[in-house]
């Protein structure tokens, strides 16, 4: 099934403290109900993607954020499962642990927890 607007986000934070508000977002339109936007925030800005998709109604993307779906990738850390490792067991617990107790994705952009699908994997280390 392909919904009535497809839009594929991407999120960059870059090596700087800041990035302006002119230069936060580019839409670009691919076509067939498709589009791409990016979005840009240095490394002190605090990412708030709703907000940054409201001004993409200036390019001509006009959406209603609770009539949207966001899907999102998410990837569970495990130990590896016996067999030669690069790492000392217990560090790879460790690492396990840590990746699993890290903040919510949809927290920290700001996205609607109730429009989010999650895609997700395991990896192991």
């Amino acid at each position: 099934m392909l919904h009535e607007r497809v839009v594929f986000l991407t999120v960059e934070i870059r090596d700087v403290p800041w990035v302006s508000f002119e230069e936060r977002a580019t839409v670009e339109r691919l076509g067939h109900g498709c589009w791409r936007v990016r979005l840009r925030y240095g490394f002190m800005n605090r990412p708030d993607v709703m907000r940054a998709l409201d001004v993409c109604g200036t390019f001509g993307l006009d959406f209603d954020p609770m009539q949207t779906s966001f899907f999102l990738s998410r990837q569970q850390v495990v130990p590896s499962s016996g067999g030669p490792s690069t790492m000392w067991r217990w560090r790879e617990r460790m690492f396990a642990t840590m990746a699993r107790n890290a903040g919510n994705v949809t927290d920290y952009f700001g996205i609607p927890t109730n429009r989010v699908i999650e895609l997700g994997t395991r990896v192991e280390i």
